[in-house]
């Protein structure tokens, strides 16, 4: 009786026994896989979903892409990817005919990097303790030497002061984008030449300096070269009588 006790209970141990080693070596790791899978899932998960809302955006600025080319092409013409030159010139002829001026001249320098303008003193102050306030221009941080490069340009134009006044408002306005940095005026001599025109009792000869600027590709990073250093051989437009 007391053998098959024993025997009882040492096959109670023994299957008791293999049950843990089962659920240790078998079920557990089971389990632990799962839990991981499920892990993984949750991670899937959030990163569809993630993916999903980049997509939508995507998909909504698309639907906007025409728009945005529609007010790309204004600022190429306004700061094209190169110089240029030939349809500003082009330009140039269009608004001295508009404003009756005499397109006479134009140089134009090699493009260098382009440098922000240095802060400028505000004026209008007599008090000699005071000391006047620095005006600071704009500044864009995606505007650098890296991304945009100028070219001094010098343009002479004769015709009457107030034609000259319309002329440079048109330059500051026009397509290309021109920033005005001196403006130099002289009376028009007449020509003692029996045969030479003459110019217009009162008429001036107005040299406009001021840059203008191009935008470096990336992919070239660099100071593009200029088309030209020489002065472009305008085409005359004579002043309206």
């Amino acid at each position: 009786m007391d053998k098959n006790r024993i025997w009882i209970i040492g096959s109670v141990v023994i299957m008791v026994a293999v049950l843990a080693m089962g659920l240790l070596l078998g079920i557990q790791p089971q389990l632990a896989a799962v839990a991981t899978a499920d892990q993984a899932r949750v991670a899937v998960e959030a990163s569809n979903a993630g993916q999903a809302a980049v997509l939508a955006k995507l998909q909504s600025d698309y639907a906007g892409i025409d728009a945005l080319k529609a007010e790309l092409i204004p600022l190429r013409a306004s700061v094209p990817s190169g110089t240029e030159m030939p349809s500003f010139v082009t330009q140039l002829d269009a608004l001295a005919g508009s404003t009756s001026v005499t397109l006479t001249g134009m140089t134009v320098s090699d493009a260098v990097p382009y440098a922000a303008p240095a802060a400028l003193a505000a004026t209008g102050t007599t008090d000699a303790a005071a000391t006047p306030a620095a005006v600071m221009p704009l500044t864009n941080a995606q505007i650098t030497a890296t991304t945009f490069a100028s070219l001094a340009v010098s343009i002479t134009v004769t015709g009457s002061y107030a034609h000259a006044l319309d002329f440079i408002s048109g330059l500051q306005s026009g397509q290309r984008l021109f920033l005005v940095t001196g403006i130099n005026t002289a009376p028009v001599a007449e020509d003692a030449t029996a045969d030479a025109k003459k110019s217009a009792t009162g008429d001036i000869t107005a040299t406009i300096t001021g840059l203008v600027y191009v935008l470096v590709p990336p992919a070239t990073a660099g100071t593009p070269a200029a088309t030209t250093a020489a002065t472009p051989t305008p085409t005359p437009t004579p002043a309206a009588k």
